[in-house]
């Protein structure tokens, strides 16, 4: 059996070209393929279908690297259905879809603190990236810590094009901490041009109800909370602390 080898002016040229997959395929199954008396045209059809492969992967790379998620490797599939957390699974099929995202719709995750609101909001965000959403993570103050920053620095502009560039914003322990007021007219751009421009998903402990209370302008806060919850599906999330079961299990 005679070993092929790839020409080295291809391997540049496929290199230059940047088709790392198709080279990658053609260096590990060329010899196989000819062995197996494949054709050239399937050859060709194998190689391109990796290159795209390898340049989904790497993009799916890219926007998970990009999100920053909290726990980045959360994942819809290992969802703990415990009776006591009363999550749907059919629900979770539902928003698994991203139709939401597409229809530039909200999804709110509420519910105590320590129930994993923040874990599934960074799974949803992973099935985002998965059908190649683009994706920003922000605990609540940390964004408003970043409009902040970007105010005092001359910024502003350039975060608020970058955050609402993006297909599904997560905020994450929204309406805990408080923050500066004079961050709100920032906040509600941010948000209202979320709401045009893709999907928006944030988590709670705080009662809905008691959103408005963030705000000192009523008018902004109403702005701000017709943006939200106007067109927004709501997951509730039930159960023990998952902090209190890992320190009862400690004793």
């Amino acid at each position: 059996m005679v070993s092929l080898m790839l020409k080295t002016s291809v391997k540049d040229k496929l290199e230059q070209l940047k088709l790392k997959g198709f080279l990658r395929t053609v260096e590990t199954s060329l010899n196989q393929m000819i062995e197996q008396g494949t054709s050239f045209v399937d050859m060709l059809d194998f190689c391109l279908d990796a290159e795209i492969n390898d340049r989904s992967n790497r993009r799916i790379e890219r926007l998970f690297s990009s999100a920053k998620f909290r726990y980045p490797t959360a994942r819809l599939e290992h969802i703990d259905y415990a009776s006591e957390r009363q999550i749907k699974k059919a629900n979770i099929n539902h928003y698994a879809n991203c139709e939401w995202i597409n229809d530039c719709r909200g999804l709110i995750i509420s519910g105590a603190t320590g129930v994993g609101k923040s874990w599934l909001a960074c799974a949803f965000g992973a099935e985002a990236c998965h059908r190649g959403h683009s994706v920003m993570y922000f605990n609540a103050i940390q964004l408003f810590d970043e409009i902040s920053s970007g105010i005092a620095l001359g910024e502003i502009r350039n975060f608020k094009k970058k955050v609402c560039s993006t297909k599904l914003l997560i905020i994450d322990d929204f309406g805990l901490g408080g923050f500066n007021q004079t961050l709100a007219p920032s906040f509600l751009e941010i948000i209202d041009k979320q709401s045009q421009n893709g999907g928006l998903l944030i988590t709670s402990q705080v009662p809905k109800k008691l959103w408005f209370e963030q705000f000192q302008d009523p008018t902004i806060a109403d702005a701000v909370m017709d943006r939200i919850l106007h067109r927004s599906y709501e997951l509730e999330v039930h159960g023990r602390s998952n902090r209190k079961k890992m320190y009862t299990t400690k004793d």
